[in-house]
């Protein structure tokens, strides 16, 4: 049932930008609220905040401009960072709280570890601090439909949120051709501003499974054709991916991942298996001179774990499940410093190096 809310209320949304899950995610908040229908919706005080890994000190300072005392504040497929949430949950100069709740909705495995255990800062008798509640799944492969089960209990989801569900991640939860295409169809979609967010799930909210399914199923053949002339084009780097393991040789292949549907995760780890390494990276330089770089592997090794030690080596950040994740340089010049290219992977027909199995890391904490 959608929530009631008052209409005076002011709400900030701060969601996984770029991300269909993470628009997924603000349109499920705004379902709850009753406000995802610019026609009919009643209160305007409401402010959706893309929050993108690779420049999350300008998600921060737009966070912070949105804030006031009676707001509600809610972090969906992201997480805010210890000390981020630490100043969200310090009183204002007055011992006033900033802001009224908090509440955190989020699956990755990163965004666990990094939360777990989390305190908040102690506040001196007298003041206020806003309610926080935190759920992390990192069970969960996507986060929407977590979204809308915390938020609209009891109500059927639609369709899309179960696409998008398989979808997510290495999108390993698409098994059939149907899955392929309704996902094909749903990656079409233009998520790239909060307004066009909101507008493409209202959209396919109204569709069913088989209804995206059939949509999509050329727009899913046009892909397959472009996933491989990407990879014909891959490169090699010799890298060390987990620590006191021995480098071992990794392709990589420039595009967004993004662009090229959900069938590019799995093409892109049996590029991976071929070298023996059984992972592969993909990379893109965003508008703001960043490079962002996703990783893929079937779990062995670990895409939450490489992702950790490339931050502590790299200084990059990023993070990720077992199977997919990503990481962000905060240069071309960084990336090519960090990534020392050798050549073309081998023919498709050769014969792949005996697989070379990294030492255990003892030290790492388990993910999901």
């Amino acid at each position: 049932m959608t929530q009631d809310r008052q209409t005076s209320k002011p709400l900030v949304v701060v969601y996984h930008a770029d991300c269909i899950d993470g628009a997924a995610c603000a349109w499920a908040v705004a379902k709850a609220w009753g406000q995802d229908d610019p026609r009919t919706r009643k209160n305007s005080n409401i402010t959706y905040i893309p929050y993108a890994h690779h420049d999350v000190e300008q998600a921060e300072d737009t966070i912070r401009a949105a804030l006031g005392k009676d707001a509600e504040i809610y972090f969906v497929d992201v997480a805010p960072t210890p000390a981020f949430l630490d100043e969200l949950m310090t009183p204002d100069d007055n011992g006033a709280a900033k802001v009224q709740k908090i509440r955190v909705i989020d699956h990755h495995v990163s965004a666990g570890d990094m939360l777990a255990g989390y305190t908040p800062p102690a506040v001196p008798a007298g003041m206020d601090a806003p309610e926080l509640n935190i759920r992390i799944d990192k069970t969960r492969r996507a986060a929407a439909a977590l979204v809308w089960e915390e938020l609209m209990p009891g109500t059927p989801a639609p369709d899309v949120l179960n696409v998008i569900d398989k979808m997510d991640g290495n999108a390993a939860g698409l098994t059939t051709p149907q899955d392929f295409f309704a996902a094909a169809l749903v990656d079409t979609f233009d998520i790239t501003t909060p307004e066009k967010s909101l507008h493409t799930l209202r959209n396919l909210a109204r569709m069913t499974f088989n209804d995206m399914a059939r949509r999509g199923r050329h727009i899913s053949h046009d892909q397959d054709t472009k996933i491989e002339k990407l990879l014909e084009t891959a490169n090699i780097v010799h890298l060390q991916i987990l620590p006191d393991a021995p480098p071992v040789p990794v392709p990589v292949v420039n595009g967004d991942v993004k662009q090229y549907g959900r069938k590019i995760s799995e093409k892109l780890v049996e590029l991976g298996k071929k070298t023996g390494s059984n992972i592969a990276f993909a990379w893109y330089m965003q508008k703001n001179g960043t490079v962002s770089m996703s990783i893929r592997t079937d779990g062995e090794p670990d895409a939450a774990k490489v992702a950790e030690h490339l931050r502590k080596t790299m200084g990059v950040t990023g993070g990720g499940h077992a199977c997919a994740g990503a990481v962000h340089f905060s240069s071309l010049f960084e990336f090519a410093r960090h990534m020392p290219f050798a050549a073309a992977t081998p023919p498709a027909d050769a014969a792949p190096p005996a697989p070379q199995r990294p030492a255990p890391d003892k030290n790492a904490p388990h993910h999901h």
